[in-house]
């Protein structure tokens, strides 16, 4: 894998075959920014696609999966088509990665694969034309389920996961835990992501203080790998209370997973992960009215949400195994090299 090294979103791993030599014209942090000196980023360009040449030169690929380019720039895409190698370019994200109209969509080598059927109807009402190319859900990481979650605590313990930021509509998640402290009513809340504004931060801790529901949350801060899996081992119930549509929703199919259930907004992809009734729970976005009542009624049905938490682990590994997507991403290679070669 070759891809970029953004320090600021947390450490990384040492796996040898991640090559993080690609050097992005800006950066996300705060939000999406690009490098006002044109020289520099003229001189970024010109780097990374001298090293993707020398990367296709010398390991000779035969196929070739592409994310995100935004800061990274379509020549890369153009490098590797200029050797007609079959690309197949993931969208996870709810828009399109280049202008209609821009000469990759149409090169017979070159093909899109969608985070989920909703990114793929999005781009399709944009005016591209995406009806043969498929949807590779993001995969979990193992096509076995990982040890579930063995909370048996008297108080629902409830979580969050993902960047701190008003879209996610964490606020939310917290104005529906001080409606369930006015009737009564307490949860264990647990937050885990890193602030994508400190500002946001702030004021969800502000008003945590303000509403008196402070002593009910523990801020972890950012977790991944083994840590979030353990962090999911110890919750019933996950919120996902975005209030923009999202591409998909990786952390309710990694909960699920592990035996929690999710509540969701459902906006975007997340809409395709929850059975609402059975492996989870769908609210309409923006509610905290509606988010506390339910989590009332996970409060007064235990039993139920156990049984539902056991739907939830056999939905998400029979849907997002990494076997599965494999197969779908495989198939298209197979065709996008049939029309290549034949």
């Amino acid at each position: 894998m070759v891809c970029s090294d953004a320090a600021y979103l947390g450490p990384v791993g040492l796996d040898p075959k991640i090559c993080r030599i690609l050097e992005l014209v800006g950066s996300y942090e705060g939000g999406i920014s690009r490098l006002k000196d044109p020289n520099e980023e003229k001189r970024r360009n010109d780097k990374n696609q001298a090293t993707l040449k020398r990367i296709i030169k010398c390991y000779k690929p035969n196929a070739c999966l592409i994310g995100n380019l935004d800061l990274l720039g379509l020549e890369l895409l153009d490098v590797v088509l200029s050797h007609n190698i079959p690309t197949i370019q993931h969208v996870g994200f709810m828009g399109a990665p280049m202008p209609l109209g821009s000469s990759q969509l149409n090169h017979p080598a070159y093909r899109m694969a969608f985070a989920s059927a909703e990114v793929k109807i999005f781009l399709r009402k944009q005016g591209y034309n995406v009806n043969k190319y498929p949807v590779a859900y993001p995969p979990l990481t193992s096509d076995k389920p990982p040890h579930a979650s063995n909370c048996n605590s008297k108080q629902l313990k409830v979580c969050y996961s993902g960047l701190l930021m008003q879209s996610k509509g964490v606020h939310i998640l917290l104005e529906a835990v001080a409606r369930l402290k006015q009737t009564g009513l307490n949860v264990k809340l647990s937050i885990a992501g890193k602030a994508f504004s400190p500002i946001y931060e702030d004021e969800l801790k502000n008003y945590a203080t303000k509403v008196e529901i402070s002593n009910q949350i523990s801020w972890c801060g950012f977790m991944a790998g083994d840590q979030l899996q353990k962090f999911y081992q110890e919750q019933e119930v996950l919120i996902f209370p975005s209030l923009h549509p999202e591409s998909f929703g990786m952390v309710v199919a990694e909960a699920m997973a592990t035996g929690v259930v999710p509540i969701s907004s459902g906006v975007g992809g997340a809409i395709e992960v929850i059975t609402h009734g059975r492996n989870g729970l769908l609210v309409p976005p923006g509610n905290s009215e509606a988010l506390a009542n339910q989590l009332a009624w996970c409060i007064s049905n235990k039993t139920t949400l156990k049984s539902m938490a056991k739907k939830a682990i056999k939905d998400s590994i029979k849907l997002y195994a990494p076997t599965r997507s494999a197969i779908e991403l495989h198939k298209c290679f197979k065709q996008i090299s049939r029309e290549v070669y034949a």
